[in-house]
């Protein structure tokens, strides 16, 4: 089996591509300008037992043209060293923070360059790369479910990316095509508490298991619903969030 990640180089991107190897798939690493990190994970992918693919391509482009044809090369160069893709897994995505009274057009285009438009056009593109009964994971938000303050932007373009799963899920099931999405909750790392104390304490209070989730456990839902044991769920956003969702909004 085959995979692309996008935005592999490390994070959630990684945990997603060593899961995927882990599940049996040789994994395209998708890097914008980390070599290292892409090195890094295509080692680990190796480490798994299988083939990996560092490709790198730079999405957050402005131009529609160059965009279309950035999105092209990337789906067209994995699949022509792996072979057609059974999962693309659409996980880059920039995570800029804005202050509402700061959010003019310039940051709002930040997101919408890096993010949204790079995601839909891949996710227009990518069936023609894909093996028969491919999937699409869109990765999302809790933030597409409910915003922060200061997270407007990138909010609202997470909600956009869970609308467009639904969407997309409607238009490729005729071609055999699932498309799901999941929305990850606040992501633990080293130095997360220590780097924004007062953040984790709200997720803890507000989250059911009192905790954040890591992304080994968004990795692991990633790779089921990509699995042919989810071969009958399209169409949905999965949250990965240790109950934050289940918390009472008022």
């Amino acid at each position: 089996m085959t995979a692309l990640v996008t935005g592999a180089s490390g994070g959630l991107g990684r945990a997603i591509a060593l899961a995927l190897a882990g599940a049996g798939h040789d994994v395209a690493v998708h890097y914008r300008s980390d070599e290292a990190g892409a090195d890094e994970t295509s080692r680990a992918v190796v480490a798994a037992g299988r083939r990996p693919y560092a490709v790198r391509r730079d999405l957050a482009l402005a131009d529609p043209t160059a965009l279309d044809r950035s999105c092209e090369d990337l789906l067209a160069e994995a699949s022509g060293a792996l072979g057609p893709l059974d999962v693309v897994v659409l996980n880059a995505f920039p995570q800029d923070l804005t202050p509402w009274d700061e959010l003019d057009t310039a940051a709002w285009d930040v997101v919408l360059d890096g993010g949204l438009r790079p995601t839909a056009t891949l996710l227009r593109q990518a069936p023609d790369h894909l093996a028969p009964g491919g999937c699409l994971v869109v990765i999302g938000s809790i933030e597409g479910l409910r915003p922060a303050p200061g997270h407007a932007a990138y909010a609202t373009a997470k909600a956009a990316l869970h609308h467009l799963t639904s969407a997309a899920a409607y238009e490729l099931g005729p071609r055999g095509i699932r498309v799901v999405g999941v929305a990850p909750g606040l992501i633990d790392r080293p130095g997360l508490a220590g780097d924004w104390p007062e953040g984790v304490a709200r997720w803890e209070a507000a989250s059911a298991l009192r905790r954040p989730v890591t992304a080994d456990e968004v990795a692991a839902v990633v790779t089921f619903l990509a699995s042919p044991a989810a071969s009958g769920v399209t169409g949905v956003v999965v949250p990965v969030d240790a109950g934050w969702s289940a918390s009472p909004g008022w």
